[in-house]
């Protein structure tokens, strides 16, 4: 097999098993803009335009803009394809106890028109706050993860002593953060063209909608308050769940796409088949928009008036399972999800207990099978065509406990329900930010407040409460937080005297 270079021109030329754009790019305008470039959006919303365009039903397409530096050269490679990139989605074998087997799917995306990188310089920056704030943009989305948009876990309000924060506030024509930026944004479209506009996070917080809404208006309050009115009439801020395991993007990825497929693409993104969005219908959008938000529903998005239900559905189930199987894997030297999942002990605490106290305490939805989305999800973990690693998932645990464990364990304890996954997740953690593996091998901490979480954790065997109060238990009384600190007292020491394994195998038989 001829392996060929994906490009606009070669289109035509690539094996015909590959899903290729069926419109002409050239005629779609870039309404919609995106913050943060990164591997989940590709898999995930720029697929939904993507099928959205095939129907011919919108002329839209995305204009990417990240606002850090960028750790690989993604501009140069993305040009070089002319904006295309291949998605390859993998079925697992649907159950723990099968082979590895499933379908895969090689898709090229053309949603995407153009990228540039607010970092590069100070005239580039401003000429993107003036893209964004022209009348010609329709949507404004962001995948930045939680971290982005410097929030205090404990409460979602904006962290006024955040660097970039401080920074932004300070000099606000030279915005580092994505509120900055946002705020920047919505001050010269509301004294110049003063179109309406819908600002849409995909990520995964609560009411992730209205609590951007609530930082970008803190934000203005200090820097920009004359359009402060403005923006609550004029902006809309959607709140949505999305769902789509995407794994980061390896040269492996790249040669197996060439090897199967005869596909050269230097820069492709790998997820699993499985795919959800449920989003708010709230939108406003400026006359004769090229694009309306409300045609996803058309290619199997969600548009529903009240998000929370689902939200807290996958946010507790899948990411805080996600949460509490990667700590207690890894300390067991288990280095991919799949790999974990095949593991007796770890599939029954995360299937069988885990989930079962996050389900707890959960509303009943309309449609949905709670068992059966338990069910699915936890087969989900299992894709070993995925192969998902156990340390991408113990990242930013700071920015993720909180709302994936915290909040159904305080639910838990005020209903008077089951808690004990909850603490043993949490005494997992503990032991893994010490930073020393069972063996005396360092463990790569990737978290912004490592430092800090590293030092109250290194005393958590001695002072447990102090560790529980620092990463947020709070609003519980005193007899309940006095019984939680007792058991993760007890689970931390385990898994300091027994080690990971035999803590884990003790706990299951409680």
């Amino acid at each position: 097999m001829n392996s060929i270079q994906l490009s606009q021109t070669n289109l035509s030329k690539l094996n015909k098993a590959i899903h290729t754009p069926s419109y002409d790019r050239n005629q779609r305008s870039p309404a919609i803009v995106h913050l943060g470039l990164g591997h989940f959006h590709r898999a995930h919303m720029a697929f939904f335009l993507d099928a959205l365009l095939k129907t011919g039903i919108t002329r839209a397409g995305i204009f990417e803009v990240n606002l850090v530096p960028d750790r690989l050269p993604i501009g140069k490679i993305l040009k070089e394809q002319d904006y295309l990139y291949t998605l390859l989605t993998k079925s697992g074998a649907g159950n723990h106890s099968e082979a590895p087997s499933g379908k895969e799917d090689a898709i090229v995306i053309g949603s995407i028109l153009s990228y540039a990188n607010a970092s590069d310089s100070l005239a580039e920056k401003n000429r993107l706050i003036e893209k964004v704030a022209s009348g010609e943009t329709a949507l404004v989305s962001l995948t930045i993860t939680e971290k982005g948009y410097c929030f205090i876990p404990a409460d979602f309000t904006l962290d006024l002593n955040h660097p970039a924060i401080k920074h932004d506030l300070e000099h606000p024509e030279d915005p580092q953060s994505a509120v900055g930026f946002l705020a920047a944004v919505l001050s010269k479209r509301s004294a110049s063209n003063r179109q309406p506009l819908t600002i849409m996070s995909c990520d995964n917080f609560p009411s992730n909608g209205e609590t951007l809404s609530r930082l970008i208006r803190t934000f203005c309050e200090k820097v920009y308050p004359s359009c402060i009115s403005w923006i609550e009439e004029n902006v809309a801020f959607p709140c949505s769940m999305v769902d789509r395991i995407t794994p980061n993007t390896t040269p492996a990825h790249s040669k197996e796409l060439e090897e199967k497929f005869g596909i050269i693409d230097n820069w492709p993104v790998c997820s699993e088949d499985f795919i959800q969005w449920v989003l708010e219908d709230n939108f406003l959008l400026p006359p004769g928009s090229a694009f309306n938000p409300k045609d996803f529903a058309k290619v199997g998005v969600q548009l529903v008036k009240d998000v929370e239900p689902y939200e807290h559905m996958k946010q507790r189930i899948l990411n805080g399972s996600h949460s509490a199987l990667a700590y207690t894997s890894y300390l067991m030297g288990i280095r991919k999800v799949d790999e974990a999942m095949a593991d007796p002990q770890i599939f029954k605490f995360v299937r069988s207990l885990y989930m079962e106290e996050a389900g707890a305490a959960l509303p009943p939805i309309e449609g949905v099978d709670l068992k059966a989305y338990k069910d699915t999800t936890a087969n989900r973990f299992c894709n070993p065509n995925i192969s998902d690693t156990i340390l991408r998932l113990c990242e930013d645990g700071s920015t993720k406990i909180p709302n994936f464990i915290l909040r159904p364990l305080k639910d838990a304890l005020q209903q008077n329900l089951g808690y004990h996954a909850f603490v043993f997740a949490l005494a997992g953690w503990a032991r893994f930010l010490t930073g020393s593996d069972e063996q005396g091998q360092p463990i790569p901490i990737n978290d912004p407040n490592a430092d800090a979480l590293k030092a109250v954790a290194a005393q958590a065997r001695e002072n447990p409460a102090a560790f529980l109060r620092s990463i947020g238990v709070a609003d519980i009384s005193d007899d309940a937080f006095g019984k939680l600190t007792a058991l993760f007292k007890d689970y931390l020491e385990k898994f300091y005297s027994k080690g990971a394994r035999e803590s884990l195998g003790e706990f299951l038989k409680q």
